[in-house]
């Protein structure tokens, strides 16, 4: 793996997030219901995304 150059890392990686996106079928329904909903209960502030991604100061 350390012998890949970065752009040979990047193409493996996204050929086995593909690989794995198929392997779940329901994945695909479940995003676009994420994507879709419009509700204001379930928004995060931009404080809470930084926390939740550990980016918090």
């Amino acid at each position: 793996m350390q012998s890949l150059t970065a752009e040979e890392r990047r193409k493996l990686l996204a050929f086995m997030v593909g690989m794995e996106d198929t392997a779940r079928t329901d994945y695909p329904a479940q995003l676009a219901c994420k994507i879709d909903d419009a509700s204001p209960q379930r928004w995060l502030t931009p404080e809470q995304v930084e926390q939740r991604l550990g980016l918090a100061k």
